[in-house]
């Protein structure tokens, strides 16, 4: 290289300066502004320290592939239904657990009632023992109807005892799931004591079309919601896919200028010499020459770069876009084959829950009149007994088929409402039922009461259970209406209306 010196010296500061943006309907706008100051001792440089200055804008824009605002927005969209499928997830879990802590609820009912049956069977019982050992003081009993009597006493106590510690359990299992943690010894001693039954009062979803209640699932369910925003996000990168396989045919346009300028060069030769190669490079240059000057040059349009055209590239077996176009196309068809799936599912939920329902309520009916029945021939037995015209082991059998016929009536009316409340899950309308509010759940503070329809107000708590003996009835107990311990059970406040 020449330089017109034995040893050269440089020193190159360079400031650039860069800008690229791109639109969603596909322009790519790019501007570079380009500073050097250099410094060298070279008899062939102009200008030492030298200034140069650069500047360009050029515009693209596609016209095939990458054109338009759906393809080139497509990853804000997706970024959105994302956004959309966490918050469906969100509202999926709350609903689950809702509904398994409604489930819970019902099992403590069932166990609630259990434990009052079983007191009642204990006190039949027990007051039938007392009256055999009456009867055999004064010799007109034999002493093994006593014997039997009291042995029935002792199966109700210990099935009594069976019943309160099942309730324990469920009272345990309740307050583990509506509360953070057991520690606290108040809560984890301080008795639950359901203030609701369960309401036989049909509700609209059972007389309802099965297409109405599909159609209303459908539309509320999450997991069809999800796969909604999935398939969406699969047909837009499929569409996106596809547009990768076209040629790329860009228009652009780029404008631009340059300037140079610094202090002349010291080495540079006298004015009217020549060097060895017969020109003086230094010849009518303009010494001394400020950035300010080449700032201005360099966009006054005094050394232009303009120009514009268009670009083809055709790539030949583009093998990569290709594999990509087709998994895009197996998964999109995929997605389309798991939400037929769901639609499937769904429609075949409800039609199960709505027979489960139909089939609850009529076992329910069953039981309530097999209880019924089992009260009946349990006070006629004992009628009979009282005349002499029955045994003390008519008697026994009569309030175990009682017995057996509460435990099924409670299991019924567990059941009923357990399917009832799946339904509203299936249907995914519990949250709304509840009143419910995704909002307070994501900020952690309630701005409304939330509602508890289809359960039994007060008035109605007040009334005589048909299904259940109370005090003053025939073959009922003092302890009817009385919880295990003895004291009264809490009336439930009127459910707020829907």
């Amino acid at each position: 290289m020449f330089v017109g010196t034995s040893r050269l010296n440089e020193n190159l500061n360079q400031y650039n300066f860069g800008y690229t943006e791109g639109f969603e309907t596909g322009t790519l706008a790019q501007v570079t502004w380009n500073n050097t100051y250099l410094t060298e001792p070279s008899i062939f440089q102009t200008y030492s320290p030298q200034l140069q200055s650069v500047f360009n804008l050029q515009l693209t824009q596609h016209l095939l592939r990458g054109f338009g605002t759906g393809i080139n927005g497509r990853f804000i969209v997706q970024a959105k239904n994302n956004r959309r499928v966490a918050d469906s997830a969100f509202r999926q879990q709350v609903l689950y657990t809702v509904n398994q802590v409604e489930n819970i609820y019902w099992g403590l009912v069932g166990a609630y009632e259990d434990v009052q049956a079983k007191q009642r069977s204990l006190d039949q019982s027990t007051q039938l023992a007392a009256d055999d050992q009456k009867q055999l003081e004064i010799g007109t009993l034999a002493p093994l109807d006593v014997v039997n009597a009291k042995s029935a006493v002792a199966s109700d106590q210990q099935a009594l005892v069976s019943a309160k510690s099942a309730l324990e359990y469920q009272q345990l299992v309740i307050k583990q799931a509506i509360s953070r943690n057991l520690e606290d010894p108040v809560l984890s001693n301080a008795p639950v004591v359901p203030t609701d039954r369960v309401n036989l009062i049909e509700t609209p979803e059972e007389k309802m079309p099965v297409d109405d209640l599909v159609r209303q699932a459908e539309a509320n369910r999450p997991e069809i919601e999800q796969a909604l925003l999935a398939l969406k996000n699969d047909e837009i990168t499929l569409k996106g896919e596809k547009n990768g396989l076209l040629p790329t045919v860009d228009a652009f346009a780029f404008y631009g200028g340059s300037a140079l300028g610094g202090s002349l060069n010291p080495l540079c030769p006298p004015p009217g010499t020549t060097t060895l190669f017969g020109s003086n490079p230094c010849a009518g240059v303009t010494p001394n020459v400020g950035y300010g000057t080449v700032f201005q040059n360099t966009f006054n349009d005094s050394s232009p770069n303009k120009g514009a055209g268009v670009s083809l590239t055709i790539p030949i077996r583009n093998r990569q876009a290709q594999s990509e176009q087709a998994r895009s196309v197996l998964e999109y068809r995929q997605e389309q084959m798991r939400l037929q799936q769901l639609y499937v599912q769904v429609r075949m939920q409800v039609i199960n829950s709505q027979y489960a329902l139909t089939n609850d309520r009529a076992q329910v009916a069953a039981a309530d009149a097999a209880r019924e029945f089992a009260f009946q021939s349990l006070d006629a037995e004992q009628r009979k007994l009282k005349l002499g015209a029955s045994t003390t082991a008519n008697v026994l059998q009569q309030e175990r088929n009682l017995a057996t016929a509460e435990d099924n009536l409670i299991n019924a009316r567990a059941t009923y409402a357990r399917d009832r409340a799946q339904l509203d899950n299936i249907l995914a309308n519990t949250l709304d039922k509840y009143g419910i509010s995704l909002g307070d759940a994501v900020t952690g503070r309630v701005t409304q009461t939330p509602a508890i329809p289809g359960l039994e107000s007060a008035a109605q708590e007040k009334q005589p259970n048909p299904t259940l003996p109370t005090p003053g009835q025939p073959g009922g107990s003092p302890n009817a209406g009385l919880a295990p311990d003895g004291t009264p059970l809490p009336v439930p406040p009127p459910a707020p209306p829907r």
